[in-house]
């Protein structure tokens, strides 16, 4: 019958029990007067004449601090019972008391880890005195071994986080359990709960679990709490049966993750002090595996994710260049004939060729994706006439716009010194977010383009910007920033973080009433990034938004 293993806890440890005592003498009269003595001086006390009724107690697990024993009873010599109390709990404080004193009593107690000798008739004050020392002495014992266990547990925990590999952290573990415990056999099972365990590992590598024991290791799993037993065989090791077992889950961040089962040929006693170590190696390993599974699963997800994008880019540069040739053709045969024919039929190849145009707009946006993520797309600085280039992209739409019943107003300023930048990219952004404008704007509605010149400290302040870093000469510059504001239906507040992600539209892409590919705002930011500059958007749902950039104003 499998039992749960005492751990000990923080209660115990904040809160300690007085001190558990248990006396042995033949003579009744003598138990009561120890007993009662001891009670009074704040001890808890077990007595019994019958050395065997001690003998069961500590066999079925009762803990003790201290054992008086009488050296000579009828049925068991006292130095015989404490040695079989030593075997059950190395830690035991043992005190004889004798009418017989002799030097080779006095030898024999002192191979038993006697603590103290106490010849009768005795002083109840000496009784008091002694067992006081032999608690004393056994306190400093248990602090000297919870120093030596706490060395031990540092050495693993530093071992246990110098990896991530799985299988040196079992190994470090399982061999670190097996040196704490003083079992022969250990076995490592991993799993997400009791039906799922498999063995990770064992030691040594020839043995393997029962079925037996991987009963009890699933019964430890789902009491969350050691378990110790000996009445089966739980493993082989050599062809030979491993009847002890104590079985310890692993525990991480409050759930079970494992179980330790650690296996002898021979019964095993566990001392108290030993079985809190083998937890709290538990709990160190249980953490470090988790650690290293949860890494495993992060490192395979973004080899995923690498392989997706790479994937997406071969994808977007097949599917760009696949594209352009036949919609080439289609562009150029369509104009051809839109200018030979009237009436109806114009109409319908301008509708075939505004069509054909957005389909070219997207695979345009693709293609220069394709170029920034491959370095191709580096800029070309050259003096830049911001205003000029505004106006320019104004122009461009203004037949949209006049087309929507839309109205459109500049706000620039009358001079701006030409400062260095990429043209063909700044226009580039400029039509994009022009076409977002009008595209999220309805019929009446108004749109703003102004332009201003402020200083990088502005800048700073600005919580939603998507900006790098720029050198410390550039940020001494003034920076010029383009705001272009509409008044359409807003972005959702939880929408703004993601709308710069490539491929991301707001709405569901197949109910939507707008169009679009969502590359457009992506490659905004890819182009502002490379520059150098910095893109952000300000929106209220229902009210309209205003997206921004902003580069550095660099005339030389």
């Amino acid at each position: 019958m499998s039992q749960a293993v005492d751990t000990g806890s923080l209660e115990s440890l904040t809160n300690p029990s007085p001190p558990r005592l248990l006396i042995v003498d033949d003579e009744q009269h003598m138990c009561d007067v120890c007993s009662r003595t001891l009670q009074r001086a704040g001890y808890e006390v077990m007595a019994t004449s019958d050395p065997y009724v001690a003998i069961a107690a500590l066999n079925d697990g009762q803990q003790f601090d201290l054992l008086l024993t009488d050296i000579k009873m009828p049925t068991m010599s006292g130095l015989d019972l404490a040695q079989i109390a030593r075997e059950k709990d190395p830690e035991i404080a043992i005190i004889i008391m004798t009418g017989y004193a002799s030097l080779e009593n006095l030898h024999q107690s002192v191979r038993r880890g006697v603590a103290d000798f106490l010849s009768k008739p005795f002083e109840l004050e000496q009784l008091r005195l002694a067992v006081d020392q032999a608690l004393r002495k056994r306190a400093i014992q248990q602090d000297n071994l919870r120093l030596r266990t706490l060395e031990q547990l540092l050495a693993v925990s530093e071992a246990l986080s110098a990896t991530l590999e799985l299988s040196e952290l079992a190994r470090i573990a399982l061999n670190a359990m097996i040196e704490r415990s003083g079992f022969q056999t250990g076995f490592l099972l991993l799993g997400d709960d009791s039906d799922t365990l498999y063995q990770a590992m064992a030691h040594p590598l020839d043995a393997h679990l029962t079925d037996a024991g991987h009963a009890l290791a699933k019964r430890a799993f789902a009491l969350c709490q050691p378990l110790y037993d000996d009445a089966a065989s739980y493993g082989v090791r050599h062809n030979h049966n491993l009847h002890t077992a104590l079985a310890v889950p692993l525990r991480a961040q409050g759930q079970v993750n494992g179980v330790v089962m650690l296996c002898d040929e021979r019964s095993t006693t566990l001392r108290p002090g030993i079985q809190q170590g083998l937890m709290l190696l538990a709990n160190h390993a249980g953490a470090a595996l988790r650690n290293a599974a949860l890494y495993r699963q992060l490192d395979e997800a973004y080899q995923r994710r690498q392989e997706l994008d790479r994937l997406k880019s071969e994808f977007i540069a097949i599917a760009s260049h696949e594209l352009r040739t036949p919609l080439s053709i289609v562009l150029g045969y369509t104009m051809m004939v839109r200018d030979q024919v009237d009436g109806s039929q114009r109409d319908y190849l301008q509708r075939v060729l505004e069509s054909a145009q957005r389909i070219k707009e997207i695979v345009d946006d693709m293609v220069n994706l394709r170029h920034i993520d491959t370095g191709e797309a580096q800029p070309q600085l050259a003096p830049l006439d911001l205003i000029s280039t505004i106006q320019q992209a104004v122009e461009n739409v203004r037949s949209t716009v006049e087309l929507s019943g839309q109205e459109i107003v500049t706000r620039l300023p009358e001079t701006l010194p030409p400062f260095l930048t990429d043209r063909e990219k700044v226009l580039l952004v400029l039509n994009h977010l022009l076409s977002n404008a009008i595209k999220f704007t309805p019929a009446q509605g108004k749109i703003t383009i102004a332009l201003s010149v402020r200083p990088y400290a502005d800048l700073e302040t600005l919580n939603n910007a998507s900006i790098i870093k720029p050198p410390a000469s550039l940020r001494t510059l003034p920076w010029v920033v383009v705001d272009v504001a509409d008044t359409g239906i807003g972005i959702p507040a939880h929408e703004q973080t993601r709308i710069f992600e490539r491929f991301y539209q707001v709405g569901d892409s197949l109910t939507r009433e707008r169009g679009g590919a969502g590359l457009g705002l992506a490659l905004v930011r890819e182009l502002i990034a490379s520059l150098g500059g910095a893109v952000w958007v300000v929106s209220r749902q229902g009210e309209g938004s205003t997206f921004s950039f902003a580069l550095p104003f660099r005339q030389t």
